[in-house]
C-alpha cells in the first residue's frame, strides 16, 4: 500500500489524528516524524504512489541555532524534495499559517514558502481565504489550491459536564460573568491585551470571573503576572491542560476570548463551537469571511485603541452567550472529523472535497 509522510507529525496534535482516519482505513500505511534529519532520510525512502504531507514549517529552517545552518537545512529540504518529485512522490502542503509565529530568520522562512507553492502537487487551505491572506508575503498557486476546513472536534473530548458542574470545579460563582482562555500562553496570542480588557469589562461587569489555562513559558508568566486586572476574579492553570480537562475550562465560561495578533487558523475556535461557547476573534479579514455570519463569534477591530475595542466585543457577547451557546453547537454539527479525514482521502484521490453540510441542514 502507499505511504503518507506526515511533517512534523506530533504525536498528541488531535487535527493530525483526526485528518488521517479515512486515510489509514482505506490501507495507506500513514506515518510522521518531528526530526528534521529524518524527515530528509524518510522522504529519499518514499517512492512512486508515496506522498510528503507537510504542516507547519517552523522545524525546518527556525529550530536551526544559527543562519547557516537554518540555510544548509533549507537547501537540503529542497534538494530532497526535488529528487523525490522526480521519483514519482506527490508533495502535499497545508497551510496552516501564513510564517510561523515565531521566526528567527524570515528571509529564508519566506523562500522556503516560494519553494514549496512552486514544488506542491496540492496547496491546502484550512480558511477558504488564505490566498488572499497571504499574498502580501507569497502568492499561492491557485490551481493547485484546494480548500478543506478544519473540522470540530465532536467525539474527540470528552462531553458530558454542565456548566454547573465545571463551575464548581474552578471555584467559579455559578452566577457570574466569565470569560475564559486556553490554550499555550504566548505573546502573540494577544493575553495581554485581554488581562487589560477584562479590566475594563469589570467596570461595568459585576463579579467579572476571567479563566486562562495553557502551558506558559517562564519568561512570559512574569508579563502575565504583572498585567493581571485588578479587583477581576482570576482563576489560572499555566500548564498543559489534558483532553479530559478541556471540557471543564470550555464550559465554565459563557464566552470565550481569542485576542491573537497573528492569526490565520485557529482549532481553539473549533473547540469552543464544539463544546457549545460563543468567542471572541480580532477583525481580520480572512476570519470575517468565514465566520462573519456566525451569531456566536463576535469580532473587535484589533487596531487602534485594541483594548477598548475588545472590551466592547467581550461585553456584547456575554448579553448575548445565552442565545448564541446554540448556534455555536449547530456549527460544530455541520462538520464532524470523520467528514474532514474522507474528504482529505478525497484530495489524496485526485477529487474535490465535500466540505461541510449546509448551515439549514445542521441546524
Amino acid at each position: 500500500m502507499p505511504t503518507l509522510l506526515a511533517f512534523p507529525a506530533w504525536r498528541d496534535n488531535p487535527y493530525l489524528n483526526l485528518l488521517y482516519l479515512a486515510t489509514r482505513g482505506a490501507g495507506w500505511d500513514v506515518q510522521g516524524t518531528t526530526s528534521f534529519d529524518e524527515l530528509v532520510r524518510r522522504t529519499r525512502g518514499l517512492g512512486a504512489a508515496d506522498v510528503l504531507h507537510v504542516h507547519w514549517t517552523s522545524p525546518i529552517c527556525q529550530t536551526a541555532p544559527d543562519e547557516t545552518t537554518a540555510r544548509e537545512r533549507l537547501d537540503t529540504f529542497v534538494a530532497t524534495i526535488r529528487a523525490a518529485r522526480a521519483s514519482g512522490v506527490r508533495l502535499v502542503w497545508t497551510v496552516h499559517n501564513k510564517l510561523p509565529h515565531e521566526v528567527a530568520y524570515r528571509e529564508l522562512e519566506l523562500e522556503l514558502a516560494r519553494h514549496l507553492t512552486e514544488l506542491a502537487d496540492v496547496v491546502v487551505q484550512l480558511n477558504g481565504h488564505t490566498v488572499e491572506a497571504v499574498a502580501d508575503e507569497y502568492v499561492l498557486p491557485v490551481e493547485k489550491v484546494v480548500t478543506l476546513p478544519h473540522a470540530s472536534y465532536l467525539g474527540v473530548y470528552p462531553d458530558s459536564m454542565t456548566q454547573a458542574q465545571a463551575r464548581a470545579v474552578l471555584d467559579v460563582p455559578p452566577t457570574s460573568p466569565t470569560i475564559g482562555f486556553v490554550g499555550q500562553i504566548r505573546p502573540y496570542k494577544g493575553i495581554t491585551t485581554l488581562l487589560a480588557a477584562a479590566g475594563r469589562v469589570a467596570r461595568d461587569v459585576e463579579d467579572l470571573t476571567l479563566l486562562l489555562a495553557g502551558k506558559t513559558r517562564e519568561d512570559v508568566l512574569p508579563q502575565v503576572e504583572a498585567a493581571l486586572p485588578q479587583g477581576v476574579r482570576t482563576v489560572r492553570h499555566h500548564d498543559f491542560v489534558a483532553d479530559e480537562q478541556m471540557q471543564t475550562w470550555f464550559r465554565a465560561a459563557d464566552v470565550m476570548v481569542f485576542p491573537y495578533e497573528r492569526v490565520l487558523n485557529s482549532g481553539s475556535v473549533l473547540l469552543s463551537a464544539t463544546l457549545g461557547r460563543p468567542c471572541v476573534l480580532p477583525r481580520e479579514a480572512h476570519l470575517v469571511a468565514e465566520f462573519g455570519d456566525e451569531p456566536w463569534v463576535t469580532f473587535y477591530p484589533p487596531g487602534g485603541d485594541a483594548v477598548e475595542s475588545l472590551a466592547r466585543a467581550i461585553r456584547s457577547a456575554l448579553r448575548s452567550a445565552r442565545r448564541t451557546a446554540h448556534d455555536a453547537t449547530a456549527y460544530a454539527l455541520r462538520y464532524p472529523p470523520y467528514a474532514m479525514s474522507r474528504d482529505f482521502l478525497r484530495i489524496l484521490d485526485g477529487q474535490a472535497p465535500v466540505g461541510p453540510a449546509p448551515r439549514a441542514l445542521a441546524g
